[in-house]
């Protein structure tokens, strides 16, 4: 009995020992270098999580955990997650048409699906309509209409046009679906359910801008890019389900042409993220959702690593984002063993 103990004993001093430790050094010093050599920028802030457990937490400058600031394109992740919880319980699908929200749509709009304007192959100009962020003249409903009553820059389904026209036409076919507002959808299906206090739509919620219009903090948005990571999963319960989180991680695109797109480097888009790496089977590697401002949460499912990067510059060089990207890898995947040893087979 006593030689069992011992034996337990050394197992448990060996996984003790055999702590790991990263070294996020150079992901620090390029921060920081990014905070002091670009002139708008005051602050960021990042967070590295794996399996839920934070790795990494840092504020840069002026930024401090509770920051707010918008975050532009990083928005577009958030409301194509709202959109699949509403899929996932029967209220849309991502194959419903305009035609069948939208009666007084054009012809030429009426096929358009849901999951076109999500994944920017509608037709639709890649130029924002003036609708957009006007919140004293439209409302959602009537920007949807405005949108529709533009001419298609291509026909549905035939090319990638990065646009945020599409999913506030999406937005309008939410309210329709559900009867309410979409600001309220936003908050019963995302920012309530993942404890999301500080996110929200930027101006009122007359018009929101369903594909830019969010500010959030840090502490919120880890809680997306987590459950993303976890597969759906959150507190034990499941928020999407597994199979639902892959399929948004698709190329929705289905191989067309990229007429317009800031990220030429990507493996195509899935809803409201691009594809930044994929396997040989064109299973997404990593997906992101990186704002004109420089914010940018992603999801690393080969390493497990969920990350958020928040920030508010119109000066930094998206270059920068990449590095900072490829940083964090390179840390998560050298570990240190506090003990000198990896004890793994």
């Amino acid at each position: 009995m006593r030689a069992i103990c011992v034996l337990f004993a050394l197992i448990v001093t060996a996984s003790a020992r055999a702590a790991v430790v990263y070294d996020f050094t150079p992901v620090t010093q390029q921060i920081n270098g990014l905070v002091q050599v670009t002139p708008d920028m005051n602050g960021a802030s990042l967070v590295v999580m794996r399996e839920g457990v934070v790795l990494y937490e840092n504020q840069f400058g002026s930024f401090t955990p509770t920051t707010r600031v918008p975050i532009a394109s990083a928005s577009k992740w958030l409301s194509a997650l709202t959109i699949e919880r509403l899929v996932e319980r029967g209220e849309m699908s991502w194959a419903d048409t305009v035609g069948q929200y939208i009666a007084s749509a054009p012809a030429d709009k009426q096929t358009i699906t849901l999951g076109q304007l999500f994944s920017h192959t509608s037709g639709l100009t890649h130029v924002g309509d003036a609708c957009l962020g006007d919140h004293q003249n439209f409302s959602l409903a009537s920007c949807a209409d405005e949108i529709l009553a533009t001419p298609l820059e291509n026909p549905p389904g035939t090319a990638f046009a990065y646009t945020g026209n599409g999913m506030q036409v999406g937005g309008r076919m939410a309210e329709i679906a559900t009867g309410k507002a979409w600001a309220q959808i936003f908050a019963d299906e995302l920012t309530t359910p993942l404890g999301m206090a500080d996110t929200r739509f930027n101006f009122g919620n007359a018009n929101p801008q369903i594909a830019g219009g969010v500010s959030s903090t840090l502490a919120d948005y880890s809680n997306i890019v987590r459950m993303v990571a976890q597969q759906g999963q959150w507190n034990g319960v499941t928020f999407l389900s597994a199979a639902g989180i892959a399929n948004m991680q698709i190329d929705q695109t289905h191989g067309v042409p990229m007429t317009y797109a800031p990220d030429p480097f990507a493996f195509g888009y899935g809803y409201g993220e691009w594809r930044n790496s994929v396997d040989a089977q064109g299973t997404a590697i990593q997906v992101s959702s990186t704002g004109t401002f420089g914010s940018s949460p992603w999801v690393n499912n080969q390493t497990g690593v969920a990350a958020v990067f928040l920030t508010y510059s119109q000066d930094l060089d998206k270059t920068d984002i990449r590095l900072l990207w490829a940083n964090v890898n390179s840390v998560v995947t050298d570990p240190v063993f506090s003990d000198g040893f990896d004890p793994s087979p």
